[in-house]
C-alpha cells in the first residue's frame, strides 16, 4: 500500500509537471524538464524518457539548469548506455560559469572517460586538476584519489603519494579510505611503520570491504616482519576483523592464510583444516583451490586423522584457471595415481620437481603468448616524431558476409572451429615438434576469427572471399581496436578444460568412492568455410550468447626442419600506401622506426641505472621455444639427460612412471599458443587472429541450418558496425556491391558512431 501511494505520488507530480510549458516561462519550464528528466531517471528507471525531457531544456532557458541536465545526459551516455563518444558531447558543453559543482562533477566523469576509454592520461590529469576544492570537497578528494591511481600506475611514487595524502578524511571517508590503503602498499616496501600507520587509521565505517583488505595487510605485515617470534594470537586479532559479509575474497584469503599458520608454524593439522575448510570456492577460486590441494595432501600422505573424504574427492574439487594452474596440475597428477593404484615409494617432493618442470613450461609458454599480443591504440603507438603504427587490423571476406553483419537484423561476426582451415598443419605444427600426443584432445576445439596487419593487400584480395568464381571481388573489413579484448585468460575457457579432464578415460576405471583497484575511477567458391578470412558466414541463429571481449594475437611463423622463425606485422610496402605523398627516405626511416617498436631489432635503451641492449622479439621467442624443447626431452627420456636441474634424478624417473597423462598435462601447459604459430609457408599473410579454446558440448557452439556449411562450427561474437573504419572493396568488386555497401554506409550508420565508415576501392593491378 505505501509503495501504491508512493507511485501515485510520483505520477501526480509527473502530470503537474507536465502542465508547465515554456510559455509560462522559460526558467520555470526548463526547472520543470529538469525534475521530470530526474524522476525517469531515479525513480522509474526510464533512461530514454530521461533523455527526452533533459534535450527540452535548451541553454537560453537556465543555464544551471541547462548544465545539470547535460551533465545527467552524459552520465546515461556514460554508465548506462556506454556510449563514451556521446557522453563526451555532452559533458562538454558545461562550462565551469554555469555552476561550479555541477562543472567539478562533468569534470570527474570525462576524466575517467579520459584515462579509462581513451587512454589519454595527460587529459585525464588535466579534469582531475581542473576540480578545485572550493568547487566541492567530496569531489576534489575524488580528484585527488584519482591522481594518486595515475601517478602509481607511472611508477611515479611521489607525486602518488602527495595525491593520495591529499585525501581528507572529513570531506570523502570512503576515498580517504582507498588513499590511506594504497600509502600501506606503497609504504609496505620502503617505511614498515608508516604503512601500518597508514593502514590502521582505516576505520571499518569508511569502507567495509577496503576495511578488511587493510586488516588482512596488516596481518601480512606482522607475519613478514615477526617470524621468528611470532605470535599468533596477534595475527588471529587481525583476521579475527574479517568479515566475510564485508569483503568476502578476503575472508577467505586470511582462512587459508590461518590453515597454513596452524599447519607449517605450530604443527596443528586438525585446527589448519577447520580453517581450510572454511574456504569457499564462490568467495575466492584461488584460496579454494589452495585449500583443497592441503586437505587432498593431508589425506594422501597420512597427515591427518580427519578422513572424512578421500584425498580424490579434495583434488577433484580443484578446477583449471590461469591463476590456480599449478594447483591444477598437481590434482590432475594425483588424481592419475589414484586412479592406477600406483601408490608406492611415492612421496611429495617427488611429485614438487614434475609440477615445477610442467609450470615453468607454462611460464615460458605465457611469455611467448604475451609476445604476440596486438596492442592496438585508438590513436595508434607513437615514437618520439608522432608516428603512428598498429591502428587497425583488416578482415578479408566475401560482400555477401557484410551483408549478413550490417542488414536489419544483423548477425554477429563469427569465429569458426579450426578443424576445417586451409591449412593442414593447423594446431599442429608446436605439438608435432614437440613430440606431444594430442590425440586424446579431441574434445577441445578451437575457434579463430582471422585478420591481417596490410589493409589493401592483392595477395589477400586473391585468395579469400571471393563469390563467383571472380578473383578480387572480395572485401577488407578494418576494425579499430574497441572491437577486441585485452585480457589474454579470456581466450581458454576453464570449465572445458576442467570438462575435458574429468571426462579423460585412463587405464583403469574410477574407483566407485570417487565423486567427481581503481573502484572509484569508473566497458568461393569450392569450400568457403575452409577459409579462416570467411570466419562469419552462413544462416543465423536464434541462440545470441556470445564468447565476449577476445584479445588479438600475431601468428608466429615457424619451421621445425631449421628453426626459422618470424612474427606477423605490417609489410614495408602498406607504409608507401598510406605515406605515399612523403618521400622514399622518410617512409623507410618510417618502416625501420615500426621494426623498432616492435622490438624486432637490436637498440640501444637507456635507464637511470643502466644501459642494456634489448634482445631482438625473435631472439626472446626463440630462447623460450628453446626451453620448452628441452625441458620436455627431460620430461619424455629423463634417464637420457645429462643436466637434471636441481632436481634428483632418480624421484623425477619414478613420479613420471606413476602417471598416464603426462603429454596431455604438457599439452595444457602449451595451449596458449598451440595455435598461433603457423609453418612458415604462410608467412605472407602477415596474420592476427582471436581465438577461444573449448569443449566440444560448450553450449555457445552453433552449427549452421544450411546443409552446404554442415562441415562448420561457429561461435558468436558480436555485431561489428560500431567498430569498423574502412572497407575496402576488392579491386573486380562487383558493382551492385559496390553500390549496396556505399549506400548502407551513408544512409544506415549507427547513432554511437562519432565519425562515419569509409569506404575505398582498392586499386591494386589485377588480372
Amino acid at each position: 500500500m505505501e509503495q501504491q501511494n508512493r507511485e501515485l505520488k510520483i505520477q501526480q507530480r509527473i502530470e503537474r509537471l507536465k502542465e508547465i510549458t515554456r510559455k509560462d516561462s522559460k526558467k520555470k519550464y526548463a526547472g520543470a524538464q529538469f525534475v521530470l528528466g530526474k524522476i525517469y531517471y531515479k525513480y522509474k528507471k526510464d533512461w530514454q524518457k530521461a533523455i527526452e525531457h533533459f534535450l527540452n531544456i535548451k541553454k537560453e532557458d537556465n543555464p544551471e539548469k541547462y548544465a545539470g541536465a547535460q551533465l545527467y545526459l552524459g552520465s546515461i551516455y556514460q554508465y548506462k548506455y556506454n556510449n563514451f563518444e556521446q557522453a563526451e558531447q555532452y559533458y562538454l558543453n558545461v562550462k565551469k560559469k554555469d555552476n561550479l559543482r555541477i562543472y567539478a562533477n562533468v569534470q570527474l566523469n570525462l576524466g575517467i572517460i579520459y584515462y579509462i576509454e581513451k587512454n589519454n592520461i595527460e587529459k585525464s590529469k588535466q579534469c582531475f586538476f581542473n576540480i578545485k576544492e572550493c568547487y566541492d570537497s567530496k569531489l576534489y578528494a575524488n580528484a585527488q584519489y584519482n591522481l594518486g591511481i595515475i601517478y602509481e600506475d607511472e611508477d611515479d611514487i611521489e607525486e602518488a603519494k602527495k595525491y593520495f595524502s591529499k585525501v581528507n578524511e572529513l570531506d570523502n571517508p570512503d576515498c580517504y579510505a582507498k588513499a590511506q590503503y594504497r600509502l600501506g602498499v606503497i609504504y609496505r616496501k620502503s617505511n614498515i611503520d608508516l604503512a601500518e600507520a597508514c593502514l590502521k587509521r582505516i576505520k571499518k565505517q569508511y569502507n567495509p570491504e577496503v576495511y578488511a583488505s587493510a586488516q588482512f595487510y596488516l596481518a601480512v605485515l606482522y607475519y613478514d616482519n615477526k617470524r621468528e617470534k611470532l605470535n599468533i594470537f596477534q595475527l588471529k586479532s587481525y583476521f579475527s576483523n574479517i568479515k566475510k559479509q564485508d569483503n568476502p575474497k578476503v575472508y577467505a584469503q586470511a582462512q587459508y592464510f590461518l590453515g597454513i599458520i596452524y599447519q607449517y608454524e605450530r604443527q596443528n593439522i586438525k585446527q589448519a583444516e577447520r580453517y581450510y575448510l572454511n574456504v569457499e570456492k564462490q568467495d575466492d577460486p584461488v584460496a579454494y583451490t589452495n585449500a583443497q590441494i592441503k586437505l587432498g595432501d593431508n589425506v594422501f600422505f597420512d597427515k591427518t586423522e580427519n578422513k572424512l573424504k578421500s584425498a580424490e574427492e579434495y583434488y577433484q574439487n580443484v578446477d583449471y584457471s590461469d591463476d590456480s594452474f599449478e594447483n591444477y596440475i598437481i590434482a590432475q597428477i594425483m588424481l592419475s595415481v589414484i586412479r592406477n593404484k600406483n601408490l608406492s615409494i611415492f612421496e611429495e617432493k617427488q611429485r614438487k620437481g614434475l609440477v615445477i618442470q610442467i609450470c615453468h613450461i607454462r611460464e615460458l609458454t605465457i611469455g611467448i603468448q604475451k609476445e604476440l599480443l596486438v596492442k592496438l591504440k585508438s590513436n595508434g603507438f607513437k615514437n618520439k616524431d608522432g608516428l603512428v603504427f598498429e591502428r587497425e587490423v583488416a578482415h578479408y571476406t566475401k560482400p555477401e558476409v557484410l551483408f549478413n553483419l550490417l542488414k536489419n537484423k544483423p548477425s554477429d561476426f563469427r569465429l569458426n572451429v579450426i578443424d576445417f582451415m586451409n591449412d593442414p598443419t593447423e594446431n599442429q605444427i608446436l605439438t608435432d615438434w614437440l613430440d606431444i600426443n594430442t590425440e586424446n584432445n579431441n574434445e577441445i576445439k578451437t575457434f579463430l576469427a582471422s585478420f591481417s596487419f596490410n589493409h589493401n593487400s592483392l595477395n589477400q584480395f586473391r585468395l579469400y572471399g571471393n563469390e563467383n568464381n571472380i578473383v578480387g571481388s572480395s572485401i577488407s573489413l578494418v576494425f579499430n581496436k574497441k572491437f577486441f579484448g585485452d585480457d589474454i585468460k579470456r581466450s581458454i575457457n576453464p570449465a572445458s578444460i576442467n570438462q575435458f579432464f574429468n571426462n579423460t578415460d585412463l587405464d583403469l576405471p574410477i574407483d566407485d568412492s570417487a565423486k567427481s583497484v581503481v573502484a572509484t575511477m569508473g566497458l568461393n567458391n569450392s569450400n568457403e568455410n575452409s577459409d579462416p578470412k570467411n570466419s562469419e558466414i552462413v544462416a543465423e541463429k536464434n541462440i545470441t550468447s556470445s564468447v565476449g571481449s577476445l584479445p588479438l594475437f600475431r601468428c608466429l611463423y615457424f619451421d621445425p626442419k631449421n628453426d626459422y622463425i618470424s612474427i606477423a606485422k605490417r609489410n614495408k610496402y602498406s607504409f608507401y600506401l598510406e605515406h605515399q605523398s612523403d618521400s622514399p627516405e622518410n617512409i623507410d626511416a618510417k618502416w625501420k622506426a615500426y621494426l623498432n617498436l616492435l622490438k624486432e631489432t637490436e637498440t640501444e635503451t637507456e635507464t637511470e641505472t643502466e644501459t642494456e641492449k634489448e634482445k631482438e622479439k625473435i631472439i626472446r621467442i626463440r630462447e623460450k621455444l628453446k626451453k620448452i624443447k628441452e625441458i620436455i626431452d627431460f620430461l619424455k627420456n629423463p634417464e637420457n639427460s645429462k643436466n637434471p636441474e636441481e632436481i634428483k634424478l632418480k624421484e623425477i624417473i619414478e613420479i613420471i612412471e606413476k602417471i598416464t597423462n603426462l603429454d596431455q598435462l604438457i599439452a595444457l601447459a602449451l595451449m596458449p599458443i598451440s595455435c598461433l604459430v603457423k609453418h612458415a609457408a604462410f608467412e605472407d599473410e602477415d596474420e592476427c587472429r582471436m581465438f577461444y579454446i573449448t569443449n566440444i558440448a560448450d553450449e555457445l557452439i552453433q552449427a549452421p541450418k544450411d546443409y552446404a556449411y554442415a562441415n562448420s562450427l561457429f561461435v558468436n561474437y558480436g555485431k561489428i558496425e560500431d567498430y569498423l573504419e574502412k572497407i575496402y572493396l576488392g579491386p573486380q568488386c562487383q558493382p551492385h556491391h559496390k553500390l549496396w555497401i556505399t549506400n548502407h554506409v551513408r544512409t544506415s550508420q549507427s547513432k554511437t558512431r562519432s565519425k562515419p565508415i569509409k569506404v575505398v576501392q582498392s586499386e591494386m593491378p589485377l588480372r
